[in-house]
């Protein structure tokens, strides 16, 4: 009977924690949506017509991401020592082709912004995404600091 009880108090406490952190990255999310609408200073007519195009870009970026995440697992020093070099040289191709995915879908978002948006704000995209990130990492910093 207590172990049926520590199994469950366990499995509550992942599910909350998944719960909190989908939570977490809702917040995030809404967080940088009003970040780059302020920051680029988008119309209601480019809002409309930019953030499908955007967040069909993030979540295929957030795939590629996922996925050279599991490619890096494999890589680890201690995964790697049991891999053949032809194994190696494949899981190499395979980082090098999500690479290539990465910055292609990056281009296809400056090609499907054209015309949305002017010009002068695509440029500024990149720059604001990486002052979000700045920002956020700064943050919780911050808050690791207060603990």
């Amino acid at each position: 009977m207590k172990k049926i009880i520590i199994i469950l108090l366990l499995l509550l406490s992942v599910t909350t924690f998944a719960q909190d952190r989908e939570k977490q990255m809702e917040r995030i999310k809404a967080l940088r949506v009003a970040f780059i609408s302020d920051r680029l200073d988008l119309t209601p007519e480019e809002a409309q017509k930019f953030w499908p195009i955007f967040n069909q870009f993030d979540e295929r970026q957030l795939e590629f991401h996922k996925q050279k995440r599991q490619l890096m697992h494999k890589l680890r020093p201690e995964n790697a020592a049991d891999l053949s070099d032809k194994e190696t040289a494949a899981l190499m191709e395979q980082d090098d082709k999500l690479e290539s995915d990465i910055q292609e879908n990056r281009r296809k978002l400056t090609k499907d912004l054209q015309g949305v948006i002017p010009n002068q704000k695509i440029l500024m995209l990149k720059q604001l995404e990486i002052e979000f990130k700045e920002k956020l990492l700064e943050q919780m910093k911050n808050r690791k600091g207060r603990r």
